[in-house]
């Protein structure tokens, strides 16, 4: 599958909302800017994430959902989607032929 690349311009002061799926990645090409998090419930409180990022820094997304980034300067952003992993699905008939191949083996050993 093909991975795409958004890049973003942003001016001090200005914010960008994404949304980012889960193991997703920002790299800042120039500037300096703060990312906040979605937020989630923990325990009984709702906190808020931020992290200041400065130039040539990355930052991984830890849980999907929207996240603001906001340029502390000027700033160019690179963000790279969550690799994309093949379904747990498509691999049960795999594991399925191995299991058989494995019982055959085992059945064809005890007629010998």
């Amino acid at each position: 599958m093909e991975r795409t690349v958004d890049r973003f311009f942003l001016q001090r002061g200005q914010t960008l909302h994404l949304h980012a799926d889960q193991a997703a990645s920002i790299v800042i090409a120039s500037g300096r800017l703060s990312v906040t998090q979605s937020r989630h419930w923990l325990g009984e409180q709702f906190p808020t994430q931020v992290t200041v990022l400065a130039e040539g820094q990355a930052h991984a997304v830890g849980s999907g959902g929207w996240i603001s980034v906001t340029a502390l300067a000027t700033a160019e952003i690179i963000a790279f989607p969550r690799r994309h992993r093949r379904p747990a699905w498509l691999d049960v008939p795999l594991r399925l032929a191995q299991a058989l191949g494995g019982w055959r083996r085992r059945l064809s050993n005890r007629r010998a």
